[in-house]
């Protein structure tokens, strides 16, 4: 009956803006294939919209790995009188079998001027452990599909209908984050500005791994008023995009004039070591491969500038050129929207970690590798305000032989059972988790609630590794080559402590040398 209802949804013509009603969106192929979603927390629901340049079928779903065996898919198409619309199950490398259990539910369907539209939606978590993918917080791994042809539909001596459906023209996958944005992202402000911090017209060096630094001085009117960070944006060139790993923003003071003049290697002394030491200082932003807007909640922001505050920035983009390539030039940045008035909190962005260094070492032929990394309970005894810090977001960032982190807090309560003596009480909390991790989709996320974190309670974060691909040893480091093992958690109110990194004693790290390099 459930099919029948879904099939005999009218087909309308006349399409809507999707841009309108979905405050998320990604292309899926330039010029054919766009997703449009938005998510409800309190219904633990998920709504999709897809605009493809077809008249036939179109296919979308949520894959375990990017691959078609085991997707949980819907192919959708509009007819002559009618749209059909089904929620389906790869099981292989042939069409997808309709599912007796149809948890997928078509809303809209529109075609017009070569292109069609399907909206539809589906919960969460079906409870069809089956033939269902649950959409959780984390990564998930898309999967789309599309002909030009129609399929055929046949009436079957007992009434039902049968499809006869061809092959796909075009296929991919991509990763994303579904459910990590604001389901109902503010408005930014009219009056809102913008101000850009990047290079200019770096010829990317034909080595494997460049850290590139460039020093400007804050806009005037951001020196003399503070203002307020309500979003940032990567700025990035479709020719030099797929070189620009990460990219973060600090502010500093203590610049001269002659470090604004021109950019460099962060490494080499090409740039003066006051340009480098700004890299400890505070940072404002961070964006990784991937990554897209990060909008501050309503009653959040960061605070920048004033007479009293920093007064430069500090750019470092990490480029990752494995084939050497040459002549390739760069303009890339971060743009960051501010408004004048202060909001109800002011932010802060955590540098949380392993210290990126060769002391970090994953041994080879390991398949599930375990990095932990920590913020001790003597730091944020020492640096934490009374109530603590309130984590609203967070980016987790490996490099390539990285496939989960799991971020968490300690958290520790004391509880008198005696005028002369205390017991403490430990429980752990997960801050965000993501065991579906990927390197080319690292995207700032938002929590589904805000996690405190208090003075004497430990922040750890476990890095998982596959490391079967190679036959040496893993060491930590710049190179996307060597590995990373941090977060980068979004919080208020905003406090003096920018970074808390850990690493290995050297006793410990001697050991594993012996045993593994």
């Amino acid at each position: 009956l459930l099919l029948l209802i879904l099939s005999l949804l009218p087909a309308s013509f006349g399409i809507r803006n999707l841009g309108d009603y979905y405050p998320f969106n990604t292309t899926l192929k330039e010029g054919d294939y766009y997703l449009f979603w938005n998510f409800s927390k309190s219904d633990a629901t998920i709504q999709f919209a897809v605009r493809v340049k077809t008249t036939g079928w179109i296919g979308f779903g949520i894959s375990p790995n990017g691959q078609m065996p085991g997707s949980d898919v819907i192919i959708g198409w509009i007819g002559e009188d009618k749209s059909y619309f089904h929620d389906r199950f790869a099981f292989g490398r042939f069409q997808p079998l309709i599912d007796p259990k149809q948890d997928w539910y078509l809303t809209e369907a529109e075609e017009e001027d070569g292109y069609t539209q399907l909206e539809f939606n589906r919960e969460f978590n079906t409870c069809d452990e089956e033939r269902d993918r649950v959409i959780l917080e984390d990564t998930s791994r898309i999967v789309y599909s599309w002909n030009d042809n129609k399929p055929t539909v046949t009436q079957d001596p007992d009434g039902s209908e049968s499809y006869s459906i061809n092959q796909h023209q075009e296929q991919g996958s991509t990763s994303l984050n579904l459910r990590g944005g604001l389901p109902t992202p503010p408005d930014i402000p009219s009056d809102a500005q913008t101000f850009t911090v990047n290079v200019e017209e770096v010829t990317i060096p034909s080595t494997d791994t460049t850290y590139y630094c460039k020093a400007i001085e804050l806009d005037e009117s951001i020196r003399n008023d503070e203002k307020y960070i309500v979003k940032f944006a990567p700025y990035l060139s479709s020719s030099s995009k797929p070189y620009v790993h990460h990219m973060l923003i600090y502010i500093c003071d203590g610049l001269e004039e002659s470090d604004l003049e021109a950019g460099g290697n962060c490494d080499n002394g090409a740039v003066s070591d006051r340009v480098t030491q700004c890299l400890a200082s505070l940072l404002i932003a961070a964006w990784a491969v991937g990554g897209s807007d990060f909008i501050y909640p309503e009653n959040v922001a960061f605070p920048i500038g004033g007479p009293n505050d920093k007064q430069y920035a500090v750019i470092q983009i990490h480029y990752n050129n494995p084939n050497e390539d040459s002549g390739v030039v760069d303009s890339s940045g971060i743009t960051f929207t501010y408004i004048d008035s202060p909001r109800e909190h002011d932010a802060g962005i955590m540098f949380f970690g392993h210290s990126v260094i060769s002391l970090m070492a994953i041994p080879p032929n390991a398949d599930n590798y375990t990095i932990t990394a920590f913020c001790s309970s003597a730091c944020t005894e020492e640096y934490l305000p009374t109530d603590g810090i309130h984590i609203f977001a967070n980016m987790l960032h490996t490099h390539t032989i990285g496939i989960g982190l799991e971020f968490s807090v300690v958290q520790q309560t004391s509880c008198p059972s005696a005028p002369e003596f205390q017991t403490r009480d430990e429980q752990s909390q997960i801050i965000e988790k993501n065991l579906h991790y990927d390197f080319n989709f690292q995207q700032a996320n938002h929590l589904n609630r805000e996690i405190i974190v208090r003075p004497g309670d430990t922040m750890l974060l476990n890095c998982y590794y596959n490391n079967t691909v190679r036959t040496e040893t893993t060491l930590g480091g710049e190179s996307t080559q060597d590995e990373m093992c941090l977060s980068f958690p979004v919080y208020y109110p905003k406090i003096a402590m920018s970074q808390c990194t850990s690493q290995p004693t050297f006793e410990n790290v001697s050991s594993f040398i012996d045993n593994y390099v």
